[in-house]
């Protein structure tokens, strides 16, 4: 079974997520990556719940949904990227969010992922745009 690299900062925890994760598990094995706080406050100027209680929230969900698999925080990274956790985990697929578009892919993301022959999916949803909004 293939291996799948979701990312995200899941703060707040939002039914896009779900949705995201229920499709990113039709495609294999599930490693959930969280943004650390330093990242989502690049991203967002603030953090809602710390990295380490949402990786918790976000474990429990999954073991509710009786899905076992890695959710990790993104120590890798300095930036909002994941490209050194790409470089580190090694998934056969990248899996990207509803709120994202093959048009918007980093290309620090894109290069990394044609290197090490990550195939990169993006699921569909209704969610316009992220939690950074809320």
């Amino acid at each position: 079974m293939k291996t799948v690299l979701i990312s995200g900062n899941f703060d707040p925890f939002t039914f896009a997520h779900l949705e995201y994760i229920k499709q990113a598990l039709a495609l294999g094995n599930l490693i959930c990556l969280i943004s650390s706080d330093k990242q989502v406050v690049m991203k967002k100027g603030k953090v809602n719940e710390p990295a380490f209680e949402r990786q918790e929230i976000l474990f429990l969900i999954l073991k509710g949904l009786g899905v076992g698999c890695q959710v990790l925080i993104n120590k890798w990274d300095k930036e909002t990227l994941a490209v050194e956790a790409l470089r580190h985990l090694k998934p056969d697929i990248f899996c990207r969010g509803t709120d994202k578009s093959i048009e918007d892919i980093p290309p620090d993301e894109k290069k990394v992922c044609e290197e090490l022959g990550i195939e990169i999916v993006h699921v569909k949803g209704k969610q316009a745009h992220g939690s950074e909004f809320i």
